[in-house]
């Protein structure tokens, strides 16, 4: 006989995960919302204020779109093995957009004004040359936001060396959305150049810098013992590697024109972009093995303890 005196028990529900910031797919949501900012903000100030000059808004919101979403994405994925906080994450993008950037105009100024004047190919010579420079400039950066860092792996070198050069893009695609008004380098097209330098910088820009130096971080960070740096020749052999295909992908543009003798208009630039475009699809592949490869060797042994 059941005693009606005592309750019945509630039937176990399963407890239903809490929703985490804006879930997997936040990033897109990040970029859209972004974009559609930025996109509103321009059209404002041109059509309804008659501005020629950027708003501040426009400039962030056309800097910080995809890079926005992507470093929502890094810092979503990151896992408490890892040791690496969202803190530490969004420092090391300011790193790469603040001191990254302005380390490598003070280096490369004087520089560029020195080829400029002594060789009749001076945009090619410093265009190739910039992968040397920038690379350092942002490893630079890599180190400082490491300071601290207990862990070491290539997993978070791949985090925090796409955060910083998450950072510098954004940075780079501000100063060149600035200039796109007024620069006679990008032909006064007003608002079309505006859109076109800035949305297209901003929808690649993203994949070139933060994937270089991903890898060059990662590198860097596997080859330390005890929590020193090691200069092997593996990781000179990387940085050499990211350097030359940043130098590549800058230059292209004008190699391929100059190589083919189309000129420096859009028609002529045209053929050496898109060879850019597929060095950085080239660039975003090797990646994409070698974080996977990562990704099953962390987390294989955790699966089996």
């Amino acid at each position: 006989m059941t005693d009606m005196s005592t309750p019945p028990r509630p039937l176990a529900v399963a407890a239903k995960p809490p929703r985490r910031w804006l879930g997997a797919k936040g990033g897109w949501l990040v970029f859209l919302g972004m974009t559609a900012f930025w996109l509103f903000n321009v059209l404002y100030d041109q059509f309804a204020l008659h501005h020629v000059a950027l708003s501040p808004n426009s400039l962030i919101l056309g800097g910080f779109g995809m890079t926005g979403a992507l470093i929502y994405t890094l810092a979503y994925r990151l896992r408490p093995a890892d040791g690496i906080t969202v803190v530490r994450l969004l420092l090391a993008f300011l790193l790469g957009g603040l001191f990254a950037t302005e380390l490598a105009v003070m280096i490369e100024a004087p520089l560029v004004t020195f080829v400029f004047s002594s060789n009749s190919h001076g945009t090619l010579i410093a265009e190739s040359l910039a992968g040397v420079i920038e690379e350092l400039c942002k490893i630079a950066a890599v180190v400082v936001a490491a300071r601290g860092l207990a862990i070491k792996t290539a997993r978070n070198g791949l985090f925090l060396g796409g955060a910083v050069g998450l950072g510098f893009a954004a940075f780079e695609d501000m100063k060149y959305a600035a200039a796109s008004i007024t620069d006679p380098l990008f032909g006064h097209n007003g608002l079309g150049s505006l859109i076109g330098v800035t949305f297209g910088r901003d929808l690649f820009g993203p994949f070139e810098h933060p994937v270089l130096t991903a890898l060059f971080a990662a590198g860097l960070f596997a080859a330390t013992r005890n929590g020193h740096y090691r200069i092997t020749i593996t990781v000179v052999g990387v940085y050499l590697g990211v350097a030359a295909v940043h130098g590549l992908i800058d230059s292209l543009p004008a190699l391929v024109a100059l190589v083919t003798g189309s000129g420096t208009g859009v028609a002529g630039q045209l053929p050496g972009a898109l060879s850019s475009i597929a060095v950085i699809i080239g660039l975003d592949v090797v990646w994409l093995v070698y974080s996977r490869r990562l990704r099953r060797r962390t987390v294989e042994p955790e699966a089996l303890n």
